[in-house]
């Protein structure tokens, strides 16, 4: 009687780790590029990276002017990888969109009735203990904004994650000693614990007041210094 092999059960998980692994190579080339093109023309500093956790979760937050260019400046906050949530637009983007989603970036929802974008949040916070930045966009109205961000503390609070503010701004400065330039900097401010109360309806003041005040801290986090 002829022997019956089977594929051995790991195959599946080889692939998927070998696509992982590529994932990663890639994000850590296009980090590694980010950093070299960021630091040699823009003079890119990074003041508070002692706030970003070596380990555990986190939710990274700002107002955004430049979508694209602010994931690549926020990737050099940490070591470890971060997980951008962006808009469904731009991940639908022919060319952009197959970058960034083998980057680990992922869409924003489409309608309320969408869950995929949220049962991904949930997926890189509560299973794998990862970063996730959610950056509402500054070309939006302060109550959107405001909106936004509440919708982010809804977020920390069922994922056990604290949030971490950061500004992104420009500062006038000297490339290579010599030419007068816009340079970029961020600051990390401290990271916040939200109480999980907030999350009920009865809390919507609360929580909305707590909005305002992480949109103030990001304003505030905005140092800028002027050269001589």
């Amino acid at each position: 009687m002829a022997e019956i092999t089977q594929e051995p059960e790991t195959k599946g998980k080889d692939k998927l780790f070998s696509k992982e692994l590529l994932n990663d190579v890639l994000y850590g080339t296009v980090k590694g590029l980010s950093w070299a093109g960021l630091s040699l023309f823009t003079d890119l500093k990074i003041d508070g990276k002692e706030n970003i956790p070596l380990r555990d979760k986190a939710i990274l937050t700002t107002i955004s002017d430049n979508a694209l260019r602010d994931i690549a400046i926020i990737s050099q906050v940490s070591g470890r990888r971060i997980h951008f949530m962006v808009h469904h637009k731009l991940m639908s983007h022919q060319i952009y969109g197959p970058v960034l989603k083998a980057l680990g970036m992922f869409r924003s929802t489409y309608d309320k009735e969408d869950t995929e974008p949220i049962d991904k949040v949930f997926h890189y916070l509560n299973e794998v203990g990862d970063l996730v930045a959610m950056t509402p966009e500054s070309k939006l109205d302060p109550e959107t904004q405001l909106k936004a961000m509440a919708g982010i503390i809804k977020f920390a609070v069922a994922g056990g994650a604290p949030i971490i503010p950061l500004a992104i701004y420009s500062e006038k400065t000297k490339l290579f000693n010599m030419i007068k330039a816009d340079g970029i900097r961020v600051k990390i401010g401290t990271p916040l614990k939200v109480e999980k109360h907030l999350n009920r309806d009865k809390n919507r003041d609360q929580r909305y007041e707590l909005a305002g005040d992480i949109l103030k801290i990001i304003e505030s986090l905005k140092v800028v210094s002027e050269f001589e």
